[in-house]
């Protein structure tokens, strides 16, 4: 049998499937069924008879792929049934008891083997609502034992919703086969991009059994006011919230991807510092990338609100406000002193205030801050091996604790429309504190602090007594720009 857009499959696994109503349980396929590992395994029994696309891809995807990847193709096919077909929809195959007679198998009833839903080591929801207020829910289930898939819909969806909602296959597979892939992605950049015209908002959440004792997890939410994500494994957790409520605030492509640039830059060097997880880092910076990475368009803006010129512009990042963290999982690597742990936990923030009366009164400020905290234990000798073990003669090693912070502050206020204030405040601390041990004894201590603080009136920078011409107004804003971010490093701020 072959699909259109659909791999083809063993036709004769879905023509096994006998005619039945819904209320049944069916078998499909032979007795036997060879699994993946090539192991044998029990009958397998469909929730219903189907001989569709979506069953096609269920039949396909248990039978020859293993558990994590059984989602291959399915999320995309959820959704591409409402290009033409509105009603909810379920299906599951999955095994049946051990015990089972298969002399009698083909009488058992849905009330003797439940459908396969909401019971997978593997699972993922997408729940989608309109903006008249219908909620699509689709829910993806899989494991060694099945695969189920289920859509449902509060209510009768217009042609406009389906198409929106088909409009998202492609997005909602390429979300699923990130997770899935080794190592994991996050690519949610499709579903930020939904028809805020005809939908509302978009929720995933995925969970992914990876051994026995981890699961990786994810959950993101997206609307006209915000969107967030947060992802945890056994590396750690990471979490990103953006606000959208001030789109007054917001610069142009060109600035917010100066600032992404400057921001992914930061992150780099806080890993770097705090010897942060590579892996972790990665997915950190490419969903912070996603969460910037299209604002949609701006609403229009009522008549009476205050509006940012290119000068309120120049001390603004670009981005809509966010926080954002990294928290990675702790790790006891030395046995004679477990209370020594490698850690490492990263947060940074922006936050925007536009306040004022009338545009002639208006102030503007912004306020960005990082702070870094982390440990991890390195050879005593630059190029030596770290092999800690009970033995104190492997015992040689420096124990590192980083304490780190920043923050960068700028400032505008007008008085009857002429500019009477012109603010940048900035500072940044670190404080490394070093244990030396050699043979299991700590033979040093040390800890090495510097900070700087530095404030600046750009008064006189952005309201010069001799006016510039456009050119050199153009650059002037510029270099302001490029100032007002965060700097981390202490001997980066000017004295």
């Amino acid at each position: 049998m072959e699909t259109a857009g659909i791999s083809p499959v063993n036709s004769a696994v879905i023509d096994s499937a006998p005619a039945t109503s819904p209320s049944s349980v069916v078998k499909l396929g032979a007795v036997g069924t060879r699994a993946v590992d090539g192991a044998s395994r029990a009958p397998l029994v469909w929730e219903r008879s189907g001989k569709d696309a979506v069953s096609a891809l269920v039949a396909r995807n248990y039978n020859y792929l293993p558990s994590a990847n059984r989602f291959k193709d399915l999320g995309a096919a959820l959704l591409e049934r409402f290009k033409t077909d509105g009603s909810d929809y379920s299906q599951s195959l999955q095994q049946a008891p051990e015990d089972t007679d298969t002399n009698t198998y083909d009488t058992l009833l849905y009330s003797q083997l439940a459908p396969f839903h909401h019971l997978g080591d593997n699972q993922t929801g997408l729940t989608i609502t309109t903006k008249s207020g219908t909620t699509v829910t689709l829910a993806l289930d899989s494991s060694e034992q099945g695969v189920g898939v289920q859509v449902k819909s509060s209510g009768k969806l217009t042609d406009d919703e389906r198409a929106a909602l088909a409009g998202l296959s492609a997005a909602f597979q390429k979300a699923i086969d990130g997770l899935a892939a080794v190592p994991p992605k996050v690519d949610l950049s499709g579903l930020i991009k939904f028809d805020a015209s005809v939908l509302s908002s978009v929720d995933l959440h995925s969970e992914l059994k990876l051994n026995e004792t981890d699961t990786q997890r994810l959950d993101f939410h997206a609307d006209a006011k915000q969107r967030s994500v947060h992802f945890s494994g056994p590396a750690g957790e990471a979490k990103i919230a953006v606000d959208l409520s001030q789109p007054t605030s917001w610069g142009s492509k060109e600035q917010q991807a100066k600032a992404l640039t400057t921001y992914l830059r930061q992150f780099d060097q806080a890993a770097m510092r705090g010897h942060g997880d590579a892996e972790l880092t990665g997915l950190f910076k490419d969903a912070f990338t996603e969460m910037h990475s299209d604002y949609g368009p701006q609403p229009p803006a009522p008549w009476q609100q205050i509006k940012l010129t290119d000068q309120d512009h120049a001390i603004l990042t670009g981005l809509a406000d966010f926080s954002a963290s990294i928290t990675q999982a702790e790790k006891s690597p030395n046995p004679l002193r477990t209370s020594e742990n490698d850690t490492f936990a990263y947060q940074t923030s922006q936050s925007t205030s536009v306040q004022g009366r009338t545009q002639l009164d208006r102030a503007i400020s912004q306020q960005q801050q990082s702070q870094l905290k982390a440990s991890y234990h390195e050879p005593s000798r630059p190029g030596a091996k770290l092999d800690l073990t009970e033995d104190p003669a492997s015992q040689n090693y420096n124990f590192v604790l980083i304490d780190d912070s920043a923050s960068s502050s700028a400032a505008l206020a007008y008085d009857e429309g002429a500019l009477a204030k012109a603010t940048l405040e900035q500072s940044a601390s670190h404080s490394t504190r070093t244990l030396k041990y050699l043979m299991d004894k700590l033979v040093d201590d040390t800890t090495i602090p510097s900070s700087a603080q530095h404030i600046r009136d750009l008064l006189d920078t952005l309201a010069p007594r001799k006016k510039p011409d456009e050119d050199q107004r153009r650059r002037t804003l510029e270099t302001v720009n490029q100032q007002i971010f965060l700097k981390p490093e202490p001997g980066d701020i000017p004295q």
